[in-house]
Formats: structure tokens, sequence, C-alpha cells
């Protein structure tokens, strides 16, 4: 993941005298350009809604997801807001899925698409329910299109996506019909000093009891010393990826044992990425009638997005309830299963504090 660069005429010539907060000025320009398409890399494609895929049921077993659709859990109730590229509704994995709602903040138009493919594959992992099983396939779906079909999106559209999850009809009534999870499987450059639309977008829904799940990052391979924003909002869930085999996979980003300015050390249950989860090789609907495996955070947030969303229709006391989102994240520490390759101790920067793990997770949750 990272930041375009602006281009030559984004900006008005120089002034003839230096300004101390023009170059303030460009970084926070900079920052505005946040990119999806990079968190997922698409390795194999298959046309048509008869195409031959593997569904990733591995993944789901090692997140314990078929020990909550046991109990019969599967979203009921629940609003899910995906950010993202769009949704592509006339896919078989999609066909009958409730939206509650939907805004383009890119081209405006007033019916779902998906002209990029990366929001119908995140929507799927959460919702599918014909070849691939989704984690929450009964929830109720929030589309807020922010991120373009070049895979790039303004700090301003996701902010303003990220408000819209909140209240759609803008009534001001948020538990009518406002998002009780947000999934963000983007991120940007981290420049906790200055702060984004985005991050103050986050950080008002959390405030407002709403959950916020994102994706840590690919910059394992190419560390810039944190978990991408806004994953490195305390209180956001910051997701990084593993195999089948549980290793962390070498893209996933690292968190930093400090945050914000002046630095201040993170402290639990709070240490970036909180958890990790499979995202290496999901298999996904794409738009268009295809199918596709991914790998990157992006399929590890949506996954993790979809089990609170079973959480909370298993305890409702935690819906529109921040004072609840520190026992939640607290229960998400101490039920996540260690990997073999975590650093002892409570918190390893890679592995975070290890597996989510659903079925325990929800146990551990007090009423």
């Amino acid at each position: 993941m990272g930041v375009s660069p602006p281009g030559p005429t984004d900006f008005p010539p120089a002034p003839p005298r230096a300004n101390p907060w023009r170059a303030v000025v460009v970084i926070l320009v900079t920052v505005v350009l946040i990119l999806a398409a990079l968190t997922a890399f698409w390795f194999v494609t298959k046309t048509g809604p008869f195409s031959q895929i593997e569904p990733s049921v591995w993944a789901l077993n090692a997140m314990h997801v078929p020990d909550l659709r046991g109990r019969g859990l599967d979203g009921t109730g629940v609003r899910v807001c995906v950010v993202d590229t769009g949704v592509d509704l006339t896919h078989p994995e999609l066909a009958g899925l409730h939206l509650a709602a939907w805004k383009d903040f890119v081209n405006r138009q007033s019916a779902p698409y998906d002209d990029e493919g990366h929001g119908t594959a995140m929507t799927g992992i959460i919702f599918a329910h014909g070849i691939l099983p989704g984690v929450a396939p009964n929830a109720d779906l929030i589309a807020a299109k922010a991120i373009s079909s070049s895979g790039t999106g303004s700090d301003s559209a996701i902010a303003n996506a990220i408000r819209f999850c909140l209240d759609p009809n803008a009534d001001g009534d948020l538990r009518n019909d406002g998002a009780n999870v947000i999934s963000l499987s983007l991120g940007g450059t981290n420049h906790p000093f200055l702060g984004s639309a985005t991050t103050s977008a986050v950080d008002n829904a959390t405030s407002n009891g709403v959950y916020v799940v994102a994706a840590a990052g690919n910059d394992g391979q190419n560390d810039d010393g944190d978990v991408e924003s806004p994953a490195s909002e305390p209180s956001v869930i910051a997701v990084g990826a593993v195999d089948r085999e549980g290793v962390i996979a070498p893209f996933s980003s690292i968190g930093g044992a400090n945050w914000g300015f002046p630095p201040v050390a993170r402290t639990d249950p709070n240490k970036k990425p909180e958890v990790v989860a499979p995202g290496v090789e999901i298999a996904t609907p794409l738009n268009q009638g295809r199918y596709a495996y991914v790998s990157g955070t992006s399929p590890a947030a949506a996954f993790v997005s979809g089990i609170v969303a079973l959480l909370l229709q298993g305890h409702p006391s935690y819906e529109w309830n921040p004072a609840k989102l520190t026992a939640l994240k607290t229960a998400l520490m101490q039920s996540a299963e260690r990997e073999p390759g975590q650093q002892a101790g409570p918190h390893d920067p890679h592995y975070g504090y290890g597996l989510v793990a659903a079925g325990p997770w929800h146990d551990v949750l007090p009423p």
C-alpha cells in the first residue's frame, strides 16, 4: 500500500517567500490518496458464474467460524458497512443479499456497481451464500463506494463514506439505519502527527459505539514502521494476514510500539495489529460474475468484520455502546490463538495477539 504523488497541476504556484506551513500542506495533500487495490493481490481469476473454485473452508475452520454458525449466528439484524470500490449485486454469490443503503462518492451513480472488483470480493467474504460460504451471510449490507476503478480514493471521499455508514439517511438516528460494523479493506501512509479527515471520521464512528475493522497493510517487505492508517488508530481493530499454515504473510504490515505525536506507547489491548486472520489465496467473487483467489490484509480484515457481526448478534448489548469497546478488544486479545512463529509475550508486532478465534472470542466476551 502507499500514497500516489500529486500531479504537477495539483498545487498553486509557490509564493515568492518561503512559507513554513507549505510543507505541512503538501504532506496533508499527499495523504489524501489512499489505495485499496494494493491491499489485495489477484492470483487466479475464474470467469463465469459456474466456475470451479475451491471455497476457503480452511480459513473459516481456522477461525472457529463454524462454531458460531452452529449456534445459529448468521449476522441477522446486524448492519455491516463496506467502504470500497462498490459492489456487484448481480453476482450469483450475492443474490438475495439485503442492501440496506448505497452511496457512490466517486461517480455519483444511484445504482450499486463495482468497476474494479475489490469491493465485491470483500463483500463476498462477509455475505456470500452460493458456492462460497460467507461469514455473516444474513447481515444487512451498507455499501459505500469511495475507491475508484484505479484503486485510489481521496481522503475526503473515504471520510464521507464512513460518515454515511453511521447515518445513511442523515436523520441523526444511528440505531435506526446506521452500521454496527464498518469494514475498511484499505489504508494509506500513516502520519499520526497530522491526522486526516478519514481518521477523524473513524474516531467519530468508534466514539458512537460502531466497530471499525481495518486492514493492517501490505508493506511488510518494505516496512515503514507501523500498520497503515486508519488501522493505526487506537480504537480500530487492525488485522494482519497469515497463510493456511498460520505463518505470517511476508507482506503483512508490522505494528509499531508507539502511536501519535508526540509518540505515546501503545498498551494492551490496543497494540497493533490486534489480530491476524487468513489472507493468502482466499476464494472470493469478483464483479461481472467472476471468481478469484486473492491475498492481502484486505481479505483478513473482511473475515474479522464478519466475525464481529456474529458477535454483535450474540451480544446485542455491545451495539452502539462505546463503553463496551475496551471489553470487546480485551476479549479479542484473550481469546486469540497463538501461532508457532509468534514471539513470547501477549503481543507480537507481526501476529498481534494471535489468530482471531470466533467461538472462544464469543465465549469470553462479558455480558
